[in-house]
């Protein structure tokens, strides 16, 4: 069975658990800590593999209601998780090429 087939099988699970983290905003303690950290490992784990195969386009225009707060929080605790300095990050990115590219941004100007 392709992964694609269990997430198939899963009856709906993904939009399930969308809308169960969505819930739980307003009563964070229905997620256990446990629960939570292991969905953001496996979320990064699939974005970095969906990365690494083309996708550029992580959220949607909105930014799935992401504010900057959020972003930020969860990449530096990201980051300090794994003992990455911002500096090793900037490096990862020179040295890799691994960066939106200037065109991909969100944030970029509209082609005239």
């Amino acid at each position: 069975m392709s992964s694609s087939d269990a997430v198939e099988q899963s009856g709906g699970a993904l939009p399930r658990a969308a809308e169960a983290l969505a819930a739980a905003l307003h009563d964070p303690d229905r997620v256990a800590d446990a629960d939570l950290r292991a969905l953001i490992a496996g979320a990064l784990r699939l974005y970095a593999v969906k990365a690494e195969n083309g996708m550029r386009t992580p959220l949607p225009p909105d930014c799935g209601g992401l504010t900057i707060t959020d972003a930020m929080v969860a990449a530096t605790d990201l980051l300090h998780a794994l003992n990455v300095q911002l500096f090793e990050l900037s490096m990862w990115q020179a040295m890799t090429g691994n960066c939106i590219a200037p065109h991909q941004r969100v944030d970029a100007p509209l082609p005239r």
